[in-house]
């Protein structure tokens, strides 16, 4: 049984993309997409590394979803992506706390400081 479209990958694209508000049918103006949509991207087309290395500067300078996908991929990734992904252990613990944090504290929308 084929299960199309439910690679971990694809989900996470298909929820950043639900995060970021737009829509395929969307005529506004979009603006352009970040570093994070680009680490997004990558993950979605199967090129571990160039997302990591994404992920990276996005995670040690406090961006919870980076932190937290980027310390999967340091802690799990030869079982998810067949490959190792160096972080020290002082990255994954900054990238533990950064991740563990709650939106409660952030203005609703945001992503907190």
């Amino acid at each position: 049984m084929e299960f199309t479209g439910n690679s971990l990958a694809q989900r996470m694209a298909r929820r950043a993309t639900a995060r970021s508000g737009r829509s395929v049918g969307e005529t506004t103006r979009v603006p352009a997409p970040s570093a994070f949509d680009h680490a997004i991207e990558h993950l979605a087309h199967g090129r571990w590394s160039e997302a990591f290395a994404t992920l990276v500067p996005l995670a040690d300078a406090g961006h919870r979803e980076a932190a937290r996908i980027a310390m999967l991929m340091a802690t799990r990734g030869p079982r998810l992506f067949g490959r190792t992904f160096p972080a020290s252990p002082s990255q994954r613990r900054h990238w533990q706390g950064v991740a563990s944090r709650v939106y409660a504290a952030a203005p609703s929308g945001s992503e907190p400081a």
